[in-house]
């Protein structure tokens, strides 16, 4: 692969936020409480078919996500559960925050991905 400009590197990098958000999101829909949220390895499991068609750099799940955290589109859970349906505790756990379900909305509709 060549080099990448620095406006290339910034649109992949806002293209991982917004496969982040949509994994978070996708979640919400379908895990209902007690036990919300995906874990980081989670994250980057459900993102295996997007790295196949943008590929990225190994942390860029979780340099999103850090990014996400500070702007307080995503929430962070750290406190340990068990979640029946993973048949396990978990750990650090994300979740979309209404601010970053408005982001997502938004960035969907801005390029006309939803009508």
């Amino acid at each position: 692969m060549g080099v990448v400009s620095a406006e290339e590197a910034a649109y992949r990098f806002h293209e991982t936020i917004l496969e982040v958000l949509k994994r978070l999101n996708q979640a919400e829909q379908e895990r209902p409480p007690p036990v919300e949220g995906l874990e980081l390895v989670e994250v980057e499991r459900s993102m295996r078919s997007f790295w196949t068609q943008h590929p990225g750099e190994d942390d860029s799940a979780e340099t999103a996500l850090s990014l996400l955290l500070e702007n307080g589109l995503v929430r962070e859970n750290d406190e340990p559960e068990y979640a029946w349906d993973r048949r396990r505790t978990l750990g650090t756990r994300y979740t979309l925050t209404a601010l970053g379900k408005a982001y997502l909305v938004r960035q969907l509709v801005e390029t006309e991905r939803i009508p």
